[in-house]
């Protein structure tokens, strides 16, 4: 069986290089080799003595240990470093998901997290956005696998500690396997580093990465946190797809990760101050309905007036402005447009004055 048409990239491929004001992207803008090597506290020449073979299939130690670090009792060798955290996902529900499988997740959702699994078998149960930040909406779904995406992609929505503390012992309970999804835990709101469900021990597996959250998605970097036998089948899965990360990657993700407290903290106030500035203004915007700051992450939900379709919306706001918006329709869900706080503050505040300016736009 073969997947559908990714509905988000394919948008995203025409009209994200062309946009004056990218708001459709769900990630920081992008900084350039120079500046990403200075964060990483890297020169050009220590990447230039670096063996152009084979990194470890598993991805080097050194890397591992880093992103092992990030979550509590876990060690290098319950670490797999992939190509993005699209192919985490994509080993995991080959592994996992079997034909009539129920995999339950909150809805909307990204379409990796649903379309690889219905493309194995998988029947869906979908968790509307609006009630599954409370533990107790989990108590009565029975499923064979659960996927919790957290900050959620496009709400950014997260679960309050009590609520979260509470899921998370609900679901040991269930003992079955959840898989958390957690890309945007380096941008929690007020800073830090936010929550994670991942504990190995109790096959509560995790996919991550932190390229969008660095503006460094070129990059290509991410992983799968996982028991040891879990891993090794990984390991052996992904040598069918990437095989190995190019070693330049994981020598600069290993510097990001190292060095990510004397940059993290200046991409945390820009994103918070680009959601204050959206929070503040969103009401001047034509045919909008309602909007909830992202309590984490780099997107938020713009509910939009029922009678527009989403796409026709974000066409023609584009055409009028250079602003790009993802509509809702690329989830599934009609009604919305996703936003991303990832653009430079200049950009943003230009962009959303040229928002603004069209009140003849629909």
């Amino acid at each position: 069986m073969e997947p559908r048409e990714f509905f988000i990239e394919d948008r995203l491929e025409r009209f994200r290089l062309n946009a004056f004001c990218n708001l459709g992207e769900s990630g920081l803008s992008h900084f350039t080799m120079e500046e990403m090597l200075s964060m990483a506290g890297l020169h050009w020449k220590d990447l230039s003595q670096i063996p152009m073979y084979d990194a470890p299939n598993q991805g080097s130690y050194d890397l591992r240990l880093a992103i092992a670090n990030l979550y509590p009792g876990v060690s290098p060798e319950e670490v797999l470093v992939t190509t993005g955290t699209g192919e985490a996902l994509y080993i995991v529900f080959q592994l996992l998901v079997k034909p009539k499988d129920s995999l339950a997740l909150v809805w909307p959702a990204f379409q990796a997290l649903y379309e690889i699994p219905k493309m194995l078998g998988a029947n869906i149960l979908p968790i509307p956005y609006t009630n599954a930040f409370s533990a107790s909406t989990w108590e009565g779904i029975e499923a064979d696998l659960y996927l919790i995406n957290h900050p959620h992609n496009p709400s950014g929505m997260t679960f309050a500690t009590n609520e979260w503390d509470s899921l998370l012992k609900l679901l040991q309970r269930k003992k079955k396997t959840v898989v958390f999804d957690e890309h945007y835990r380096f941008l929690p709101k007020g800073g830090g580093m936010g929550k994670t469900g991942v504990d190995p021990k109790q096959k509560f597996y995790g996919t991550g990465s932190f390229t969008k959250c660095f503006g460094v998605t070129g990059l290509r970097v991410g992983w799968l946190i996982a028991d040891k036998d879990f891993i090794k089948r990984a390991r052996s899965f992904k040598d069918y797809l990437t095989h190995t990360v190019n070693p330049l990657s994981e020598r600069i993700a290993l510097g990001l990760l190292k060095e990510k407290e004397t940059f993290l903290p200046n991409i945390q106030t820009r994103v918070q101050n680009n959601i204050d500035h959206f929070t503040s203004v969103w009401r001047e915007f034509p045919k909008v309905e309602f909007f909830s700051p992202p309590e984490g992450g780099l997107v938020g939900w713009l509910q939009i007036q029922n009678s527009i379709r989403s796409e026709d919306y974000a066409d023609k706001l584009f055409d009028r402005t250079g602003v790009f918006v993802l509509p809702g329709s690329n989830f599934e869900m009609e009604g919305f447009l996703r936003i991303g706080f990832g653009a430079k503050e200049d950009v943003f505040l230009e962009g959303l004055k040229r928002w603004k300016s069209c009140t003849d736009l629909i």
